[in-house]
């Protein structure tokens, strides 16, 4: 069987569910990990990834038996001409990859998907909600709400990442599964890692590692940096935004190879979660909630609603204030058997077990 996977994100991108999913699914299935076409129209600042996707283009892309990631020609603007040329170009590319045995699963509901499962043979189709793309995509809101609708109606399944979502899903289809997000155990649970080199002399280290994007609280951020002069504040992954806030102890170190992330978790003495707190941070499962918990390590986070079930295992804050409380709190922990307690949720959540899951209900498919 084969899995025509239309992801959320490019493969060279940070690796998240979409990168952990697709190379263990590859080990049962025939899966094309397909580039994501994208919801928006570019900025200036996305002229360096379009650039290495269209040399890919040029070149096959085979990281494991099974698994073969495909460059597709589009021009990438959003809007309805050329997504009527769009439309054309994909479909004959996209139109071999397909037979009647074949599982589509989308990831994100990008306009130009309808009018390709128009002409496209397969099985079954699966729409997966990894995030609540309405308030993610605000300038293409009504798109993004339209073609979600479309795709959740006709979908033969759907798949979620977090309760919120999972509510969402069976208002429009109750065919619809959670299967949460994970962590690969094995490669975040060491200890005894060099110090990365641009952590250079700093003692006291709370960390995050993501995405650096709207939906973190900079005033909070902002407000512990001033409060506690005596903390380093380090934020590894791509940045996304402008105006960031400027002070001694707040460092933007970019985006980092995968194999190089247990170093910097290794050294953060407390990780944090400073998503802004509201309808969106309620929706979202964080991967890197069980890559910190792989060490053991104490998180500081505002309250969620896929946090509150891990209440006892991190510190979760309420308001800003609160949040400089509960910093304080994790930074003086001393409690050996929390810590393998959290080691014990994030081996339960390895993504091989929640891919032994997909793996069971797209074979019923």
């Amino acid at each position: 069987m084969k899995i025509l996977y239309f992801a959320p994100i490019d493969w060279e991108f940070i690796r998240q569910r979409p990168q952990h999913l697709a190379q263990r699914l590859a080990k049962y299935f025939d899966f094309v990990y397909v580039q994501p076409f994208g919801l928006r129209n570019p900025k200036p600042s996305d002229f360096n990834r379009a650039l290495k996707r269209f040399l890919a283009f040029f070149k096959k892309q085979s990281p494991d038996d099974g698994l073969i990631i495909k460059n597709l020609f589009f021009i990438p603007i959003v809007n309805r001409s050329v997504r009527i040329i769009n439309q054309c170009l994909l479909k004959k590319q996209i139109r071999p990859l397909t037979d009647d045995n074949t599982i589509i699963w989308v990831t994100s509901p990008s306009k130009l998907i309808p009018h390709l499962l128009e002409v496209l043979r397969f099985k079954a189709l699966i729409y997966e909600m990894m995030d609540d793309y309405a308030e993610t995509q605000v300038s293409a809101k009504k798109d993004v709400v339209d073609t979600e609708m479309w795709l959740a109606k006709k979908a033969n399944l759907i798949i979620t990442t977090s309760t919120a979502l999972l509510e969402k899903a069976k208002t429009f289809n109750k065919r619809a599964v959670l299967i949460g997000n994970g962590v690969d155990y094995d490669f975040f649970n060491k200890s005894g890692f060099t110090k990365p080199g641009d952590l250079g002399g700093m003692r006291r280290i709370v960390g995050y590692v993501g995405s650096i994007d709207k939906w973190l609280d900079f005033e909070t951020i902002n407000f512990l940096a001033e409060r506690r002069k005596d903390i380093n504040f380090v934020f590894v992954g791509p940045v996304k935004i402008q105006d960031l806030p400027m002070r001694d102890n707040i460092h933007f170190l970019g985006q980092k190879d995968y194999a190089s992330l247990p170093g910097y978790y290794d050294h953060f003495d407390v990780c944090m979660i400073p998503f802004t707190p509201g309808k969106l941070s309620d929706t979202i499962n964080p991967v890197k909630l069980y890559e910190y918990f792989a060490l053991g390590k104490p998180v500081v986070a505002y309250r969620a609603k896929e946090l509150v079930p891990f209440s006892k295992l991190i510190y979760l804050a309420t308001h800003k204030l609160d949040f400089l409380d509960k910093l304080r709190e994790a930074l003086v922990e001393k409690d050996p058997n929390i810590r393998l307690k959290r080691k014990e949720v994030a081996k339960v959540n390895d993504w091989s077990l929640k891919t032994e899951s997909l793996q069971a209900i797209l074979s019923e498919l």
